[in-house]
């Protein structure tokens, strides 16, 4: 006879279920977001014929190309291993980043008019029959180009890679073992078109359909086709690219930066031939497109070190994640924090570099307190593409005491020292009362008043 002990009667605890999050990829998500705008920051505030400017702006460059590589390696991994079915994902997908492509495209399209003519230049858009016709053909034409401001252009190109993604997804998932000859083909047609756009287009490329898409290319997803295609094998491959860059990471990023350096050089050389700087830190031109692909790969290999290294609930990490979770919406806000600080720091005297720090800074802070503000209220998912935080945990008096304090501190910059800008911060702050105005009555209406805080 066997007799069961307090061991054998305690239940094994659960398989701890496996941590699938790509921590990697929100410090290179981070990283890039925050080098978009600074790339926007510095085209706005410094001289055009700036050489060390532009070649900082060059650099920066490589985030347009990140952007693309990470939708399809996210795209990729994510369903890699599992069955898509196109109407569903279309359906999500399109949801989460059309509703804030259309919102921000129509606000932005509002709010230029506004800020060059006022009232009377939205009430004329909008007074007579021709005037209605004009101004719903410019829309039309925004909500197709992303042209309603200069950063939509990625979100129409989404769209486009997600509208394709479930045909690229079936195409890889049948040629296993032939996806390095696709990519050399996808990597022939890049350097092809690359080589093209920043020269004379060819004649029949000056006229019919063929014509209008070429001199949109840059909206569509041929100039980025490479980037894209490169993040979903790697992510297909995902073990063993995760493994290659861990075991050399450091030969590459040395080996980075000397492409980054090589061509550093390169770009000071044609400038001392007289190359004038729009053309030698264009984004298309081909031999820049190395340090771009360099740049990614480095900013992959630092981001497995984060992702080896974090400690988990810690400052950082917390940071990181809420920082992962707020990058859309800051990238899609940025520029409208950039439109009302432009009038004032374009045109201080500051030397060009605290002129950039201070633009920077400003432009994030600004940024961050719209996007946080945003995320708390009733349209969250419409113009950041994520669900409103939980009524349930938000803390609507703490929330409240920003709002308010963010109208005063709107009214002394915009009454104090006559910034626009300060129109947009009491406005921001205004609007952050009255979600928490909503919050508070629906915690008071269903007795959960928040225990935790956000």
């Amino acid at each position: 006879m066997t007799h069961a002990t307090a061991a054998d009667a305690t239940p094994a605890p659960p398989a701890k279920k496996k941590d699938k999050h790509l921590y990697q990829i929100d410090l290179v998500r981070l990283v890039t977001f925050g080098g978009v705008i600074l790339d926007h920051v510095m085209l706005s505030v410094t001289a055009p014929t700036n050489v060390a400017a532009g070649a900082i702006e060059m650099f920066l460059r490589y985030t347009r190309y990140g952007f693309f590589a990470l939708t399809g390696f996210v795209l990729t991994y994510q369903y890699r291993k599992r069955d898509l079915k196109a109407t569903e994902f279309w359906r999500r997908r399109y949801k989460l980043i059309g509703l804030p492509f259309v919102t921000w495209s129509l606000f932005y399209w509002f709010y230029t008019r506004y800020k060059f003519g006022g009232v009377d230049a939205i009430t004329n858009a909008w007074n007579s029959f021709d005037a209605v016709e004009r101004s719903v053909k410019s829309i039309v034409y925004d909500l197709i180009t992303g042209h309603a401001a200069y950063h939509l252009y990625f979100l129409s190109v989404s769209m486009q890679i997600y509208l394709v993604f479930p045909l690229v997804l079936w195409v890889l998932k049948r040629t296993w073992g032939h996806h390095r000859y696709l990519l050399a083909i996808s990597f022939i047609i890049q350097m092809t078109v690359m080589y093209m756009m920043v020269r004379p287009p060819l004649s029949f490329l000056t006229w019919g359909i063929q014509g209008e898409i070429w001199s949109h290319l840059v909206v569509t997803i041929i100039p980025y086709q490479f980037f894209i295609f490169a993040g979903c094998v790697a992510a297909m491959h995902f073990e063993a690219f995760q493994g290659f860059i861990k075991r050399w990471r450091w030969q590459l990023i040395a080996g980075g930066l000397v492409v980054m350096l090589a061509t550093w050089l390169y770009y000071l050389y044609t400038v001392d031939q007289g190359e004038d700087l729009f053309r030698a830190t264009n984004v298309f031109m081909l031999h820049n497109m190395w340090a771009f692909i360099a740049i990614i790969i480095i900013l992959y290999a630092l981001g497995t070190i984060w992702q080896e290294r974090r400690t988990p609930g810690s400052i950082p990490d917390r940071l990181m994640r809420t920082a992962s979770d707020r990058s859309f919406g800051i990238y899609l806000a940025h520029a409208l924090a950039l439109y009302a600080l432009l009038p004032q720091v374009a045109t201080t005297s500051l030397p060009a570099v605290p002129r950039v720090i201070i633009a920077y800074l400003a432009t994030v802070a600004l940024t961050v307190f719209i996007v946080e503000t945003l995320r708390r209220s009733p349209i969250s998912l419409i113009t950041t593409g994520r669900n409103r935080i939980d009524w349930r945990i938000q803390n609507a008096g703490r929330s409240t005491a920003v709002g308010l304090m963010g109208i005063v501190i709107g009214v002394i910059v915009r009454l104090g020292f006559e910034m626009w800008a300060g129109n947009l911060i009491a406005a921001t702050g205004a609007f952050l009362v009255f979600s928490m105005a909503l919050v508070y009555w629906r915690q008071v209406r269903e007795g959960k008043v928040a225990e935790e805080t956000v």
